[in-house]
């Protein structure tokens, strides 16, 4: 039924086709439906879909550390985990190295290639309670892209801590908690040979009220942006030399905003704090630019510190791993050029011949705090000698009454220095 339904359906289009035509072309129609002459459909080309550019030749943004955790109780037990936003450019390196001085070939490691689309790394046996440095560096078609380098602090897992002190830094840690002892002044003290890392405090972990000293942290990370090549030298040299001289926070507050922030003050004070931390000093934080409590990051809290943190920091300086021996010599001669009036402190008790590279922080704050913290040494042939000393004292009722105190604790760090190594 439906095949003749169709059929004259047929029939009957090309009855109304012959009625609506001429004669002559009613014909031609007829004949032509007669014929089943095939007729070609024109089907428009589908598009192909357009290839992607190639990975424009960059490096990696990172990386970061999302955790550093104890694998096992051992020294080199620190497990790191990595992450980082690739570039796609190209095969992938991680390098690893103790020392901030450019990944000078033979003084990291690398593991690698990892593909370019990889973002993120497990690694194990790590050093334990040091200051690394690592970046991520893509091999492009424009040869090496290396990321920033990453500064971060690794835990403790062994339980070992800091050599345990001689017998004649322990007599020199009791003569200072005596002379202390003497006094009604709110005081903490620490001192670390830097030769042995031996260390000894009294009120070393207490929390202090840091003044200007903390800019010191800030200063040295200048320098290492400085030796990065990040900006040119003489104008932030100009405004280190500047800030040590007259203990100036404007000067330093110029430097963590339009230097280590990239013109943000609160980026420059968050770098400030993540590099402290890098280099162990968990307990110190800047709240805001000394002098400038209406600056604060966190909400109006107290700048702080401790002086066993600074001593942590002023070793990673000496050692010649967070800054490489010329940037460090800078920075060390730099922290020399402190107006006579500040050296009334550590200076006070050294002697001719040896160079003091300090940093001082004074301010009132219900009663006076009085700082001074650095590093006194010198050089015998080829063989340089130096100690790590910080000096904090708070609520001191009258302005400079702790600096009698204050150079006889001195004194005796230099005298205990001289008799372990000789004089100058």
């Amino acid at each position: 039924m439906k095949i003749v339904a169709a059929a004259a359906l047929g029939i009957i289009t090309v009855a109304i086709v012959g009625l609506l035509l001429p004669p002559h072309l009613a014909s031609n129609v007829s004949a032509a439906k007669a014929t089943h002459t095939p007729t070609r459909t024109s089907v428009p080309p589908t598009p192909s879909p357009t290839p992607a550019p190639p990975p424009v030749p960059a490096p990696a943004q990172g990386p970061g550390v999302m955790l550093a955790e104890c694998a096992a109780a051992t020294p080199n037990g620190v497990r790191v985990f990595f992450l980082w936003t690739p570039s796609r450019s190209g095969p992938q390196w991680l390098d690893l190295s103790l020392v901030n001085n450019g990944f000078t070939p033979g003084t990291f490691v690398s593991t690698g290639a990892v593909a370019p689309s990889t973002w993120g790394w497990v690694w194990t046996g790590v050093l334990e309670r040091s200051t690394h440095f690592a970046r991520v560096n893509t091999f492009t078609a424009a040869g090496w892209k290396p990321g920033e380098t990453l500064a971060f602090r690794t835990p403790l897992c062994s339980g070992r801590r800091d050599p345990a002190p001689a017998a004649d830094m322990l007599w020199l840690r009791d003569d200072i908690a005596a002379a202390i002892d003497r006094t009604t002044i709110n005081t903490a003290i620490a001192i670390t040979d830097l030769r042995t890392g031996e260390t000894i405090d009294v009120n070393g972990d207490a929390t202090r009220l840091p003044g200007c000293t903390i800019n010191l942290f800030a200063l040295m990370r200048v320098v290492v942006d400085l030796q990065a090549g990040k900006y040119p030298e003489p104008v932030p040299g100009d405004l280190i030399a500047q800030t040590i001289n007259r203990s100036d926070p404007i000067t330093a507050r110029r430097l963590t905003r339009d230097w280590i922030g990239d013109g943000d003050l609160a980026t420059g004070i968050t770098r400030v704090n993540d590099f402290m931390h890098a280099l162990g000093m968990n307990a110190s934080l800047m709240d805001h630019p000394p002098a400038f409590p209406e600056e604060s990051l966190f909400g109006g809290i107290e700048n702080r510190i401790t002086a066993r943190d600074v001593n942590l920091g002023l070793e990673a300086l000496w050692s010649g791993r967070v800054l490489e021996p010329g940037w460090r010599d800078y920075l060390l001669r730099k922290m020399t050029l402190v107006k006579p009036g500040l050296n009334y402190l550590i200076p006070a008790g050294t002697s001719a011949g040896t160079t003091v590279s300090h940093k001082n922080g004074f301010l009132y704050q219900e009663g006076w705090a009085d700082n001074d913290v650095g590093i006194v040494w010198f050089q015998r042939g080829s063989e340089r000698y130096g100690y790590a000393i910080s000096f904090f004292t708070e609520n001191v009722p009258g302005k400079y009454d702790d600096i009698p105190l204050g150079q006889a604790i001195s004194s005796l760090a230099f005298q205990w220095f001289v008799s372990r190594y000789g004089y100058p």
